[in-house]
């Protein structure tokens, strides 16, 4: 599988939560993405509220560190999953996230703060789902010869061009099987096919723009770690609507640029915070807006 990557440009690049962020709030999306031009609070500060997590975002990273590392295992060998000792991994990897990480929990003191056995039981849950579905069992049963073109949490952000413009769409996971290049991506969080769909449409131009696969032979599956799977299908003229999409969002970003070329945002002031207070609640950066 070979794989096209691109220089380096300081020009932005839409991403879904890039722009989901920029819905949200103005000023969310300035604290987010331009810490550094803000002259008010250090960068320091705004780079340590941006680093907190919280309680369903840390099971996710672990239940997708989880389902990482049983597929890089799966990549060797098909032997039987020792339950106990995977069990005692995911326990340690939650030590570590916990060790590692702040909790919007306990920086706002908006909740029981997260231990990490909860947590990784939690990831566990969801990753045992993933291990009894019928996904897992036919990967397993996959041919050797298919192991060698796995993508499996890939490195880096999933750079790629939409119609010339950057954007990033990184995958979970990606095989190749019989001609079909099929793309998963783990959920823990509500479902929500619909809005997921618009991922999924970016990992398909991905693997168009990187890996030179044709639409037709790529197959798009959402598994919700809840238990369900749904494919995402490619229909007539869904293209070119997510092309659009992708170019009317990133002008709406651009607009907010003094200098596009270079990524630098107009004064902050230009950025202004959500009339929706009822929002600031969700919002790692309310102490700098004085809504915590």
């Amino acid at each position: 599988m070979t794989l096209i990557s691109f220089p380096f440009s300081a020009i932005l690049g839409w991403s879904a939560s890039r722009h989901d962020a920029f819905s949200f709030c103005k000023r969310h999306y300035y604290y987010q993405y331009y810490p550094k031009f803000d002259s008010e609070h250090p960068v320091a500060k705004i780079q340590t509220l941006k680093g907190l997590t919280s309680r369903a975002l840390a099971i996710g990273s672990l239940a997708h560190l989880g389902i990482e590392a049983l597929l890089k295992r799966l990549e060797k060998s098909t032997a039987p999953i020792d339950l106990e000792r995977f069990s005692a991994y995911m326990k340690q990897q939650a030590a570590l996230f916990v060790q590692q990480n702040k909790f919007e929990e306990e920086y706002y003191k908006s909740g029981a703060v997260p231990d990490a056995a909860e947590l990784g039981q939690a990831a566990l849950d969801y990753v045992q789902q993933f291990l009894n579905s019928q996904r897992y069992a036919w990967i397993s049963a996959l041919p050797d010869a298919t192991r060698k073109n796995w993508m499996i949490e890939p490195g880096g952000y999933g750079e790629t061009r939409i119609n010339d413009l950057k954007a990033y769409c990184k995958v979970d996971f990606l095989l190749q099987h019989n001609g079909i290049t099929y793309i998963f991506d783990w959920k823990t969080g509500k479902e929500d096919p619909e809005k997921h769909a618009k991922q999924m449409l970016g990992y398909a131009l991905f693997a168009h723009t990187n890996l030179g696969v044709p639409f037709d032979q790529i197959e798009l599956q959402l598994h919700y770690l809840s238990g369900t799977e749904t494919q995402v299908h490619i229909g007539e003229g869904d293209l070119q609507k997510f092309e659009e999409r992708v170019h009317s969002e990133t002008q709406e970003m651009y607009s907010y640029c003094s200098n596009i070329e270079s990524n630098i945002p107009l004064p902050k002031e230009s950025f202004p915070m959500t009339e929706h207070e009822r929002l600031c609640g969700y919002c790692k950066f309310r102490e700098l807006c004085g809504r915590a």
